[in-house]
């Protein structure tokens, strides 16, 4: 009976620990993952970004505009 009960601690032991080794894994390559998304939007998307991608279409919209009051 001692035998038993030794090897169903053993295995309860066991399975914890790759239970918990898997969980820790996971969960560590997810915030891996987070951290490095969080640098790339950093570095690709801020607001000097932004604007020098909206500056030639307010030159486009300006030169329209410019245009359409010229006709009228």
């Amino acid at each position: 009976m001692d035998k038993l009960q030794e090897l169903m601690v053993a295995l309860f032991v066991t399975v914890t620990s790759v239970f918990a080794f898997l969980a820790k894994r996971m969960f560590a390559s997810v915030d891996n993952a987070n951290k490095r998304i969080d640098k790339l939007e950093g570095k690709l998307v801020d607001r000097q970004f932004l604007e020098s991608q909206i500056d030639p279409i307010r030159s486009d919209l300006n030169i329209i505009l410019k245009h359409l009051l010229e006709k009228k």
